[in-house]
């Protein structure tokens, strides 16, 4: 059984794989200033458009009709507890059935989270904390519940009990409740995050240009704890995206203004008559000299 954060509002696949924001019933907004983000799609990926000191949101929308646990992560750290992203053995948001959830940023008590804001690699949370490999990226593992079927109903004339003979006894009936999630999720420490040789551009952070995630200001954003257990242990989807400034969507390829025509296409395309005739004002019906 893990724990799920349930926030108070006031309305109702795995990490390799290409990250696109919405998959089957479930969908992540990045919101600014309350409104979508600018988002383009390029090489089957969702990359959305960020401009430093921004203010964003995460919203996770479950248009599916039962509820789900999301463990969300910015830049590779949990957005709960601020460590290593791992869905093995983090808590996740509550997301009811038909419904959604909006993450305000890293959270620092059931009251209160740090803004999500767009800043610097150097200055990003994951820098500041010691690792900015992962920055650039939001990332959303889906685990629905484990749903049990009730109980069926005594029989009318229920048979009399066999005798005891002295074995183990059950006196349960349907599934056994046990606790299945992972050792990491029953109170044992998760292991460390494995490294890799990539790891030692973490720190040149300084050097590294586009955005990352600061740690913001701290706002008001309410949660309780609630039980929920897995339907499995593995997320039944990973969905995302990858943010960066201007600068950095266009040297991907990302046509963020629209195609520009080139200087080449113009001097191409030039005509040396453009008005092919000279017309004259048309009489109206009935117009006589």
């Amino acid at each position: 059984m893990t724990r799920a954060l349930a926030v108070l509002v006031l309305f109702a696949a795995l990490p390799s794989q290409a990250l696109t924001d919405r998959s089957g019933p479930y969908e992540l907004q990045v919101l600014i200033n309350g409104a979508p983000a600018r988002a383009f799609r390029h090489d089957g990926e969702t990359f959305v458009l960020g401009q430093l000191g921004e203010r964003y949101t995460l919203r996770v929308v479950n248009h599916s009709g039962q509820r789900v646990e999301a463990v969300v992560s910015v830049d590779g750290r949990d957005v709960i507890d601020g460590k290593p992203a791992d869905w093995h053995g983090k808590r996740g948001y509550l997301v009811p059935a038909w419904s959604s959830v909006d993450i305000d940023g890293w959270r620092i008590s059931q009251r209160e989270a740090a803004a999500f804001r767009f800043s610097t690699v150097s200055d990003s949370y994951a820098a500041r904390t010691g690792n900015a490999r992962e920055v650039g990226v939001i990332g959303v593992a889906i685990f629905p519940e484990r749903w049990y079927p009730p109980p069926r109903p005594p029989p009318l004339y229920p048979s009399p009990p066999a005798p005891w003979n002295g074995g183990p006894r059950d006196d349960l009936e349907g599934p056994q409740r046990g606790n299945s999630a992972p050792r990491s999720e029953q109170g044992m420490p998760a292991q460390a995050p494995h490294t890799s040789p990539s790891e030692s551009l973490a720190h040149k952070s300084a050097e590294r240009p586009g955005l990352g995630t600061e740690f913001g200001e701290a706002v008001s954003s309410q949660v309780t704890e609630v039980p929920f257990e897995r339907a499995r242990q593995r997320p039944e989807v990973v969905i995302g995206a990858r943010y960066d400034d201007r600068a950095g969507l266009v040297a991907l390829g990302i046509e963020v203004d629209g195609r520009a025509i080139t200087e080449a296409e113009l001097r191409h395309g030039a005509e040396p008559f453009p008005v092919v005739e000279r017309g004259y004002a048309v009489p109206p019906h009935g117009w006589r000299r």
